[in-house]
């Protein structure tokens, strides 16, 4: 209530600010009033005032206008003001509004301070959207404002402060949010912590920050919207204290440099925009992503990012629905750290195509789900290592054209559906995981639907440089069965007569004992032939010409019939007939069919070296 006892009134409150009496010897003046009723317009608009003026617990009827004046400094201080107008003023110390009522906009476009604005603990209930204005303010000793609540919009485009601090403050209503693209903030920083809440978007779009971003236990709250903008955003710090951040929106940081960390701990994300959740593409960053613990929903986009450091995303949670699942992107990114993705879980895709990583990527015991069909897109992926054992993905494993040093992989992550696994033009150096030649010959098999050639050299010169030389051939004796299984008829019969007789060129024993056994056999067989009847009947064959032929032998016959091109003399000189002619072509064609797989194989084998 007003006590007309307390009332003074604005013009003479004006008139002893414009003409102050002269001081006291060794004295200062200043102006305090403590518990006044102010009674009219304070209006000081373009006045020069040296004196420094102070008010508390006071009430005024109409806002104080102070609109390019000149000013020591002014605080108001538990103190109720319809609003508070000061656009082009300029003060050498501070502007307080300490634990006051507003109930206007509090109006500092232009204004220059010399020292601190001070909002702490002040209620701003403007009847209009406009709560804070302060475009193109310049206060040197930065923002003051904790505890602050603000129930409309704070504008500080083009603002330039030492720092901002917010811890606590409110900035609520259905016109809250903060305004401040292309701000510079000094050293001071930005601080919106232990309790800070904005129910509109934080817009620091293209600003320069020279200290860091705090976010610990922050609300940032825009449903379905951008809640923090930081695109193109210039920050020597980093976005840290972010444990019990919650962002009812998305985080977009696109384009942005960030010379230090981009701490996202323990930080829950929901109703993401339809753009995704955490937006970092083309984002520089050089003290390294992490978001351990972190509760996500919607897309982490870090395509085309720069990251000094790793990007962590260990035991993260990150959800979202059938139409936009929970998906991470670091597609065409620059890490020169790990991608630590260990027991985290993902109800969409882990895309990694043409990233290009001096550490690791390290799935062990993550859950992928899928997007598109696809659970780990990987083609182009350049590593020093991939770990991928995950549990085992719904969806595609693609890793076409990906380069690594070290693959480590778990047989129970790889799918045994054919066409789920994608191996065309994959490499690595060497292999750490535990899976058996059988299996992995039987994992190329899946991945390669079309018998591409390339992966099977690959993992064979893999096995020959840890010295596995036996795990060698036999993945290239596989290649050569499936590349004769999708050619023609009679490919694929003479890919079997291979495979059989020699095992294309690497089980030459197989050779030795098919000879060896044919060699038996017939001499065997041509051990119970006989020539003539009665008494003419002669062991063996009938000589071509009887008083020319070699003495009868049916282990030298035997052996001069399987080998071609060379005689013995033996083949030539005796007549084979009925059942021992179709045991001689036998005998003959097998000889020749032996020489040529031999040839064969043995092409192969110069080849290779």
């Amino acid at each position: 209530m007003r006590n007309t006892a307390q009332v003074i009134r604005a013009p003479v409150v004006r008139h002893l600010l414009l003409t102050p009496p002269a001081p006291a010897d060794g004295q200062t003046l200043q102006l305090r009033i403590r518990g006044a009723y102010i009674d009219g317009a304070l209006d000081l608009v373009g006045g020069d005032v040296s004196v420094p003026i102070s008010f508390e617990a006071c009430v005024f009827d109409t806002a104080p206008c102070l609109d390019n004046a000149k000013l020591s400094r002014i605080g108001f201080n538990d103190c109720a003001l319809p609003a508070f107008f000061a656009t082009g003023a300029t003060t050498e110390g501070d502007v307080e509004l300490r634990a006051c009522r507003v109930y206007g906009a509090v109006d500092l476009v232009g204004a220059r301070i010399g020292a601190e604005l001070v909002l702490s603990h002040t209620r701003i209930s403007p009847g209009g959207h406009i709560a804070i204005d302060a475009e193109n303010a310049i206060i040197s000793g930065g923002i003051s404002a904790r505890g602050l609540r603000c129930e409309g919009c704070c504008y500080l485009n083009n603002a330039r402060v030492e720092g901002i601090f917010l811890d606590e403050a409110q900035i609520v209503g259905k016109n809250a949010f903060i305004q401040a693209p292309q701000m510079t903030v000094g050293g001071g920083g930005f601080y919106a912590r232990n309790g800070f809440r904005a129910e509109g978007m934080v817009n620091l779009a293209g600003s320069t920050i020279a200290g860091p971003i705090a976010l610990e236990n922050a609300t940032l709250s825009c449903p379905g919207e951008r809640a923090f903008i930081g695109v193109g955003l210039r920050l020597a710090g980093d976005i840290s204290d972010s444990a019990g951040l919650v962002v009812k929106g998305a985080f977009d940081l696109r384009g942005a440099e960030i010379s230090g960390a981009l701490g996202l701990d323990g930080a829950t994300f929901t109703d993401p925009s339809p753009e995704g959740a955490v937006r970092l593409s083309r984002t520089v960053i050089r003290g390294g992503v992490t978001a351990r613990r972190a509760r996500l929903t919607g897309l982490i986009d870090l395509s085309l990012s720069q990251v000094t450091g790793g990007v962590v995303l260990a035991e993260a949670e990150i959800g979202g629905t059938d139409e936009a699942p929970g998906s991470v992107t670091v597609a065409g990114a620059a890490i020169s750290g790990d991608l630590d993705m260990r027991k985290a879980t993902l109800t969409g895709l882990l895309d990694v195509s043409s990233a290009v990583l001096q550490g690791n990527v390290e799935l062990a015991d993550a859950t992928l789900g899928q997007e598109n069909g696809i659970s780990f897109r990987a083609g182009g992926l350049v590593a020093r290592r991939l770990n991928f054992s995950p549990s085992l993905p719904s969806g595609r494993i693609e890793l076409g054209h990906a380069a690594v040093e070290v693959f480590a992989d778990d047989p129970a992550s790889w799918p045994e559906e054919p066409g789920r696994v994608v191996l065309d033009q994959f490499t690595y150096q060497s292999l750490a995981g535990t899976m058996s030649v059988k299996d992995r010959v039987k994992w190329l098999a899946g991945g390669t639907p079309n018998a591409e050639p390339g992966p099977y050299n690959q993992l064979a010169g893999c096995y020959r440089a840890a010295g596995l030389e036996r795990e060698a051939s036999r993945v290239l004796r596989e290649k050569l069965r499936r590349t004769a299984r999708v050619r023609g008829r009679m490919w694929r019969l003479w890919g079997l007569v291979q495979d059989l007789t020699l095992g294309y060129g690497y089980q030459p024993w197989r050779a030795v004992v098919g000879v060896a056994g044919l060699l038996i056999a017939g001499t065997v067989y041509f051990s119970t032939v006989t020539c003539g009847t009665g008494s003419a009947q002669t062991d063996g064959l009938c000589p071509i010409k009887a008083d020319e032929h070699p003495t009868w032998d049916p282990f030298l016959y035997s052996l001069d019939l399987l080998i071609p091109l060379v005689s013995l003399g033996h083949d030539t000189a005796w007549d084979p007939t009925g059942p021992s002619k179709v045991i001689a072509m036998v005998l003959i064609a097998s000889g020749w069919v032996l020489a040529t797989t031999v040839a064969a194989a043995a092409a192969r084998a110069i080849n290779r070296s």
